[in-house]
């Protein structure tokens, strides 16, 4: 006899069956309920096709009403009952035959009802999240970095750490090793490399500290030479250099050449950036632009290299090395340029409508806020401003 559980166990077979999630027993038993009902196996197959879900979906939706499930449940309750009382069970019936039908209708739809909901859940698109959604995901960089060998062998070093030291041997700052002692020859040349969204510091074998912004390189001897020190720099960094009275550190990009012999200074030198600056902070530096142009750098003042012309500025060194110090400050700066070091820290890409690129920025945030605190601060400066949101690509526009 089939009552209302065997109905219900019928429903969870073919609900398996559907998702493939079936054991060999329950395997075994749904292809004994479709040998006895052959219509429901055809039924079962032609839903396997996209098709034919669709319109099972369809026909399940205008068929299959509250009114349509009430009645066949009184019909049910009815059969059984008769089913009950019924005196002989030698021959069959008009009200078993009756039962059979029933249960061949109600499996198939059942299996109409469950091929509909997972057809259902594979083809329904989740709303897309909103721009606001997506900026919420964009994070602060951290400490993110690769040392990589003259012979191309590249080491990623670890973000647990936000250094690495040159001493007796290559070390993480907390005297960890990179290498083994002496697997590193003496004359070996060396490039510290941070991506988007990347910084690292590197104290190099005379006891100068470098702090590497994000998308950086310093190209470095393992050990300095006893009369010259010399580094070269693609990107932004600030120099704390070891004083040495015999032997002069130099810092070459590829717009200038810094010459010191002890003092901390910040060197801002992308290529893909129209202006180079160096900033001092303490001492003095000869900063030069080609052979025969120079100019010798005070506290709190900045050199600017643009299109092979140089200048002076006096400026706020505080903003200058803000970065290093785990800030964005902004003095009345274009939004053009203040997007290019937002985009370097939250490894995006960002575009600007032609009326924004002059739009003047002034205020400050951690850089280790998600990105939508740099967001509230360029609408303080005017609510007008609209972005849209591709991936990772951020638009601005007004």
């Amino acid at each position: 006899m089939y009552e209302m559980h065997k109905i219900d166990h019928i429903v969870n077979l073919l609900k398996d069956y559907l998702t493939g999630d079936l054991d060999v027993q329950q395997a075994n038993e749904v292809e004994r309920l479709l040998t006895e009902h052959p219509s429901l196996r055809k039924i079962v197959r032609e839903l396997d096709h996209e098709n034919n879900l669709r319109k099972a979906l369809h026909g399940y939706t205008e068929l299959y009403t509250d009114t349509f499930r009430e009645r066949e449940e009184r019909v049910l309750k009815e059969v059984l009952s008769r089913i009950k009382d019924e005196p002989s069970v030698s021959q069959p019936s008009f009200i078993r035959r009756r039962l059979t039908i029933y249960v061949s209708v109600a499996a198939v739809t059942i299996a109409v009802l469950f091929a509909a909901i997972i057809w259902q859940k594979k083809t329904t698109v989740p709303p897309s999240p909103s721009a606001e959604e997506i900026i919420n995901t964009f994070t602060p960089g951290g400490n993110k970095a690769a040392l990589i060998l003259s012979s191309g062998q590249q080491i990623n070093l670890s973000d647990t750490y936000s250094g690495i030291v040159i001493d007796r041997q290559i070390g993480y700052d907390d005297g960890t090793s990179v290498f083994e002692e002496g697997s590193i020859a003496e004359d070996e040349v060396l490039t510290l490399s941070t991506p988007r969204g990347g910084q690292y510091q590197v104290t190099l074998s005379d006891g100068t500290k470098v702090w590497l912004n994000a998308e950086s390189k310093l190209r470095y001897p393992y050990r300095f030479s006893r009369e010259i020190r010399s580094v070269e720099l693609e990107g932004e960094a600030y120099f704390e250099v070891a004083h040495q009275k015999d032997a002069p550190f130099i810092v070459k990009t590829a717009k200038e050449k810094i010459e010191v012999l002890g003092t901390h200074f910040n060197v801002n030198s992308y290529q893909t950036d129209i202006n180079s600056t160096v900033a001092l902070l303490e001492g003095k530096v000869k900063v030069s632009s080609d052979e025969d142009h120079h100019i010798v750098l005070k506290p709190g003042q900045q050199s600017v290299v643009r299109r092979g012309k140089m200048e002076i500025r006096s400026v706020n060194v505080d903003e200058c090395v803000a970065w290093k110090n785990g800030e964005f400050m902004f003095n009345n700066e274009t939004l053009e340029n203040v997007m290019k070091k937002v985009a370097r820290w939250y490894d995006l890409d960002i575009e600007l409508s032609s009326n924004l690129k002059n739009v003047e920025i002034w205020g400050s945030v951690s850089r280790y806020d998600n990105f939508n605190t740099v967001l509230k601060l360029i609408k303080m400066t005017d609510d007008r401003i609209r972005f849209e949101v591709t991936g990772r690509r951020v638009r601005f526009v007004k």
